[in-house]
């Protein structure tokens, strides 16, 4: 057995990650591997400090050209110096790209990893490893993760090459992670090998994100989602439901946690709905704003257009929430249709509404519900489970030793 930890170089995240990114990082460190995080922005919070985390510095490529010109040149003596046949494959990678000013930003970005040690190389998204092709012929093995955007969506937008790069993250990959089952057979589409990849469901802390020990009553019932505010999160779809709970008599207010380029459109539909009174933009907050306000509630709703497998469905139904989810991804491997809540037809607001009146209107099923949501947590989506099975998945990539 290997006395030195396994040494995992992530790339691709931005800062802050997301929250279950965030999650995953910091258990795979406690359990006792080496993870290096490379960010352009330096990390600015207590808690990444705080923890087992590494960080590895990047650089943007902005600012004055001759500093930019300046800091290229450092980096590639550095390289040269140190890792000259890693350096020689990114030259050769740069110079197949097109314009001058396009192979000195594949270099910018390619080059600060000549140096960097490591026993895999961790992509958390496809769109991130397309990008960074050329690590994947460096001679480490390397893992992506295949979530639900990623395959289900990004491949039909005619503005990025993810239709193109997709193949070649699954052919390069030793292993990829799947979000899902339903993803996992989406993205054989794109020329994904079953062989290789491995369904690693979502994962959070039960004792987090657990139910109030005691609910403040409400004369109406209070609804609530969680999601980047963009259009695969079906929002509009979600308002379009919200107006005939409304009609229908139900008192309810629904409230809108998440930040994104579609706020102001939907701030808009609000108005041109007549739903002011009832829905409250959030806007972004931190995790235990979210536990916290999810604790409050009575009901999670997720009207996504795309979806993997939903961490904050996961997280609402760890707090004892009823779920109602358009049917997306892998929504029924994450909820029983009828047990832990309602899975809908997609692009249907008539049928949310449907679910969310019958949650709204009967105190029994929803409190029968939530207890089967949190149960099923409990049971399937432990964020204990969810690193140990990443702890294995690193493992099997490079054939080290287990534990």
């Amino acid at each position: 057995m290997s006395s030195k930890p396994l040494r995992i170089l992530v790339v691709g995240l931005a800062w802050p990650p997301q929250t279950f990114l965030a999650r995953l990082m910091r258990g795979l460190a406690d359990s006792g591997l080496e993870v290096r995080i490379a960010f352009a922005q330096w990390p600015d919070e207590d808690w990444f400090f705080q923890s087992k985390l590494r960080t590895f510095k990047t650089r943007n490529w902005d600012g004055p050209i001759p500093g930019r010109l300046l800091r290229l040149l450092w980096l590639l003596l550095k390289g040269l110096l140190t890792s000259p046949r890693i350096v020689r494959k990114f030259w050769r990678h740069a110079a197949r790209t097109g314009s001058l000013s396009e192979r000195l930003r594949v270099l910018n970005r390619l080059l600060p990893y000549a140096r960097v040690p490591c026993d895999v190389i961790y992509f958390p998204w496809n769109s991130a490893a397309i990008d960074y092709l050329a690590l994947f012929e460096i001679g480490k093995p390397v893992v992506v993760s295949c979530r639900g955007a990623q395959v289900n969506a990004a491949p039909h937008n005619p503005k990025r090459s993810v239709r193109e790069g997709l193949p070649l993250t699954f052919q390069g990959a030793t292993l990829v992670h799947c979000v899902s089952s339903a993803i996992q057979q989406e993205a054989v589409g794109y020329g994904l090998d079953l062989a290789k990849s491995r369904v690693i469901r979502a994962g959070i802390d039960p004792n987090f994100f657990s139910p109030a020990a005691e609910k403040t009553p409400s004369e109406r019932i209070r609804i609530v989602t969680v999601g980047r505010l963009e259009w695969s999160k079906g929002m509009t779809w979600g308002l379009r439901a919200l107006t005939r709970v409304v009609a229908a008599g139900v008192p309810v207010v629904f409230s809108i946690i998440g930040d994104g380029p579609e706020r102001q459109r939907l701030l808009y539909t609000m108005e041109d709905l007549g739903l002011k009174d009832h829905v409250r933009p959030l806007g972004r907050m931190d995790p235990i704003q979210v536990r916290d306000e999810l604790r409050r509630s009575d009901i999670f709703m997720l009207p996504s257009l795309t979806e993997g497998l939903s961490n904050a469905g996961i997280e609402a139904m760890g707090c004892g929430l009823p779920v109602v989810m358009s049917d997306c991804g892998g929504a029924r491997e994450g909820v029983t249709d009828g047990v832990e809540g309602f899975v809908v037809p997609l692009w249907d607001p008539a049928a949310m509404a449907d679910a969310l009146i019958a949650l709204a209107t009967d105190t029994e099923l929803r409190l029968r519900m939530g207890r089967a949501a949190r149960e099923r947590v409990v049971r399937d989506f432990t964020g204990q489970r969810h690193v140990r099975q990443f702890v294995q998945l690193f493992q099997d990539s490079c054939g080290w030793p287990a534990a």
